[in-house]
């Protein structure tokens, strides 16, 4: 029994991989609004515009602020890219939410575009 304990002992050890110097870490102590070089009243057009397009093309009832939410993460992710889960984190969402967000408003800008 013992020879077993350690044989599976020594088998369940994992390597840790190497931490990722090349990697940005996430930096969230600033508000949207502050790096952006889009003023307020101008996020918040678009976020304006942004809900009237998704109650219209996506028929989804939405609110203002879950509107101005998404094109804050979007403005967001352009301004200083990074990964899906470090935008998640800055702005308070998940990583899937992120990624939720993300695509929508992009779909929006990619509509508004073709028109």
């Amino acid at each position: 029994m013992a020879m077993y304990t350690a044989a599976v002992i020594a088998n369940n050890r994992h390597r840790r991989r190497a931490e990722n110097v090349k990697r940005i870490s996430c930096q969230s102590e600033e508000k949207c609004e502050s790096y952006l070089r889009l003023t307020e009243p101008q996020i918040s057009l678009l976020s304006r515009e942004y809900l009237q397009w998704r109650t219209q093309v996506e028929g989804v009832a939405a609110k203002y602020p879950s509107a101005l939410k998404r094109v804050e993460v979007f403005l967001h992710y352009l301004a200083k890219g990074g990964y899906y889960r470090q935008i998640g984190r800055a702005e308070g969402i998940s990583e899937c939410t992120a990624i939720m967000y993300l695509h929508s408003v992009s779909t929006f800008f990619q509509h508004t575009a073709e028109q």
